[in-house]
């Protein structure tokens, strides 16, 4: 009798100090994708900490951004340009980990690029062919999809929205793709990886007019509603997750990710990317 109490005792005990966690990430895809993709790694973090992760898909970078100021999320996965915004605003924001890609050379990295592409059959080699093109931005939040190619833009003179005919923001790395395809568009931002996966959907049919260099990719953070005890168990928690696990599987699986997981860098990993927020043309947006 005597033990039996105290096992429910310790059942009680254990289940008033679960806790929920809201984890949030910007929509750089189909919202639902998305949800599949992470659902695996909020099963991961849970069974681990006995707590429970529940994934949000804000409806943008603002959103985002938002909830992370006013700490109505508990962790973030957060843009290279969003990381730095907010570290500059919240300088106590908790880094936890930047996550890690396969390379196309094979290699584990935790940097991407990002491209300006047209079609082939357009016949346009070179940025400047392109004047009075119709181009595509994703979001002006966007590292891959604004932030670099304006910088890329920048670096040749041109000024988007005098150089181009219409200057289209479409929100989605994938939509930009779509446009491209169905002729909506000639010329569109977009992050590697999203060019990899339209060439093996669609095939061999665009010209990569300008690359980046190289990007660090997106980090995970904590807001300061987690104590910075907790922000180090779930660091170490993601930097363990396994090479093979359902994580990495579903982010291929449902984004086309080559994810190989999380590595912990210095903060000042993400410091030469102030460099691209003072871009002369950067927020010229009319």
């Amino acid at each position: 009798m005597l033990f039996k109490c105290i096992f429910i005792g310790l059942l009680f005990c254990t289940s008033l100090h679960a806790k929920e966690y809201i984890f949030a990430t910007y929509p750089s895809n189909n919202p639902e994708k998305i949800m599949h993709a992470f659902a695996p790694l909020m099963e991961y973090l849970s069974a681990d900490t006995n707590d429970t992760f529940k994934i949000v898909v804000t409806k943008d970078y603002d959103e985002l951004f938002s909830r992370i100021e006013e700490k109505s999320v508990d962790f973030a996965w957060v843009n290279t340009k969003s990381f730095v915004l907010l570290k500059e605003k919240i300088p106590s924001l908790h880094y936890l980990v930047t996550y890690l890609e396969h390379s196309k050379n094979g290699k584990i990295t935790p940097y991407y690029q990002s491209f300006i592409v047209t079609l082939k059959s357009l016949h346009v080699n070179t940025l400047e062919e392109a004047k009075g093109k119709h181009f595509a931005f994703t979001d002006k939040d966007s590292t891959s999809g604004y932030a670099y190619p304006m910088l890329m833009l920048e670096e040749r003179h041109i000024n988007p929205y005098t150089f181009f005919q219409k200057v289209f923001f479409l929100k989605k790395h994938d939509k930009v793709v779509e446009a491209l395809v169905n002729r909506s568009i000639d010329v569109g931002a977009m992050s590697d990886g999203t060019y990899y996966n339209a060439l093996a959907k669609y095939g061999d049919q665009f010209t990569i007019l300008a690359a980046s260099e190289p990007i660090p990719l997106d980090a995970i953070v904590a807001s300061q509603n987690v104590s910075k005890e907790e922000s180090e168990r779930i660091a170490v928690l993601l930097e363990r997750i396994p090479m093979d696990s359902a994580s990495n599987k579903a982010f291929e699986e449902f984004l086309g990710w080559k994810s190989a997981g999380f590595i912990r860098k210095d903060e000042r990993f993400y410091e030469p990317f102030k460099r691209i927020l003072k871009a002369p043309i950067y927020e010229t947006v009319p």
